[in-house]
């Protein structure tokens, strides 16, 4: 990896200008951050110069020229096909460059619009070539974007919707379980079709998903849901919030989200403002559906929380610590630190950007803003592995207990093939369970007695023994469900959902297996 220059001279490097803690952020520089650093981390092909980009691009048949790529670059324009180029001259996972750059956009209704044209289907052959992996269940994960790109193009139906639900349930069984950009490409591919057409058959999908009693995660499923608006959905997820199991009531809060922050028109609640009222009265003041009901009233405009709040039954749960000037000031600071830190095993000058990115996923309370700079951490291999060791040193190192609690929870959605350095336990020290879930997810096989302790913490969905267990993979799974044991019923129900819909899935990464088209 070299120094980023153009014409032999170094370009600046970005930044986003918008205050910290405003109310916006530009987007279009993060999109050209995350190409220009895609051009200068890709792991073996890195192109320092854009002149030199310029010709790699040639040779697969896309012209161009160095101002050009410059503009991209830098956010000036947003062009899909100059994007698909990056992965296939890059050896990028097809399609992670542009999921992450769709995601990001479809979050922040002001982000820059595409400018490519889009690309029609135009003849039996192609929707054979885009059916055929999807068919056979063994799409990869740009694979499947196609395929749902494809069948997301107005007036496109090209499938029966007992065929396409099936195909969609598939897909989300995929989504939940899969780390990276494996992840990445598969959820862009789930909110592609939530906005087309087959938008109605993701929603049935998503309900059948949740027919199961021990389903364990939900969050990435509703999230999708929530990509498209309409009135029957909206109440759809407001009545999930009644729904007795922690786990849904978490996914439907995130799908309400998801929806308000892409589609909200100022009077998004006024048609189940009385029934989210009446779900939160009846909640009462303790436990996690408290916590997630409290989260759905802050997403209330003013004026919408003015006419509940003298309604309200009982306070609200406290929302998450908020870092006061003086320590977030701080905090900034150390972020630009570690990424001095990063940038430098990078190769690259200081890259201001990687310090906004890192000090909105461990620290900004706004959903939008850390999982959206959580995704572009975590898209290119060298940034996403330099990213984890500066979250790493923050959850292990950092004097503030709050942030060390939550770099150790948003780590895990960079992880994907690289675990975080922990330390070695003592001999007679059982392993810390954040430092098991870290590694299942990173594929790295542990031994049982390990494995074990983390069942021995309890409880179910996102974060608990059973979901480390499950990501493993573990034959412990199968001795669990059949009964061995005295673990209590909902966990061997959920050793038998892992059971049924898989574990840890990650793409093959060689170039035969996955094939740019």
């Amino acid at each position: 990896m070299g120094r980023e220059q153009s014409r032999g001279a170094p370009l600046k490097p970005l930044d986003d200008p918008t205050p910290i803690t405003g109310a916006t952020i530009d987007v279009a520089v993060r999109i050209g951050w995350l190409l220009r650093m895609a051009r200068l981390t890709a792991p073996g092909r890195s192109v320092p110069r854009l002149a030199d980009m310029v010709t790699r691009l040639q040779g697969l048949g896309l012209s161009t020229s160095s101002s050009s790529l410059h503009r991209v670059e830098t956010g000036a324009v947003r062009d899909d096909r100059v994007v698909e180029a990056y992965e296939r001259a890059l050896g990028l996972q097809p399609g992670s460059l542009r999921a992450c750059i769709d995601i990001v956009c479809r979050t922040f209704p002001y982000a820059p619009t595409e400018r490519a044209p889009l690309e029609r289907v135009t003849s039996p052959e192609e929707m054979s070539r885009l059916h055929e992996p999807v068919l056979e269940g063994r799409a990869h994960g740009g694979q499947w974007r196609d395929w749902a790109r494809a069948l997301a193009q107005p007036g496109n139906i090209a499938l029966p919707a007992s065929v396409a639900r099936e195909r969609v349930v598939a897909l989300m069984q995929e989504t939940v379980r899969a780390v990276g950009c494996s992840y990445l490409t598969r959820y862009d591919a789930l909110a592609l079709l939530r906005r087309s057409a087959y938008g109605e058959v993701v929603r049935s999908a998503a309900a059948q998903m949740l027919d199961d009693p021990h389903v364990q995660i939900v969050n990435e499923t509703l999230s999708a849901v929530g990509e498209a608006a309409d009135p029957e959905t909206r109440a759809w997820l407001v009545d999930l919030l009644a729904d007795p199991r922690d786990v849904v009531v978490q996914g439907a809060a995130i799908g309400l989200g998801t929806m308000v922050e892409t589609h909200g028109a100022p009077d998004f609640w006024r048609p189940v403002l009385d029934r989210l009222v009446d779900l939160y009265n009846e909640a009462g003041p303790e436990g996690e559906r408290w916590g997630w009901l409290s989260h759905v009233l802050r997403l209330l405009p003013p004026d919408d929380l003015a006419a509940a709040r003298p309604r309200l039954a009982h306070p609200p749960a406290p929302a998450g610590r908020i870092l006061h000037k003086e320590s977030r000031d701080a905090f900034v600071r150390e972020c630009q630190v570690h990424a001095e830190e990063a940038s430098a095993a990078l190769g690259l000058p200081y890259q201001p950007m990687l310090a906004r990115l890192l000090f909105e996923v461990v620290a900004d309370g706004r959903s939008s803003r850390s999982q959206t700079s959580a995704l572009l951490l975590a898209t290119l291999p060298a940034v996403r592995e330099a990213s984890i060791d500066a979250i790493a040193t923050i959850a292990h190192e950092h004097e503030d207990a709050w942030l060390r609690e939550r770099a150790s929870y948003r780590i895990t959605a960079l992880i994907e093939d690289r675990a975080p350095r922990v330390r070695a336990p003592a001999p007679d020290e059982e392993v810390p369970f954040l430092d098991v879930l870290w590694q299942v997810k990173a594929g790295v096989p542990l031994p049982e007695p390990t494995l074990l302790g983390a069942l021995r913490t309890g409880g179910v969905g996102p974060g608990s023994g059973i979901h480390a267990v499950g990501w493993s993979g573990s034959p412990i799974l199968e001795r669990v469900a059949a009964g061995e044991g005295d673990w209590p019923a909902e966990i061997r129900g959920a050793a038998a959902w892992w059971l049924r819909t898989g574990s840890r899935l990650q793409d093959p990464t060689d170039e035969r297996s996955l094939s740019h088209h």
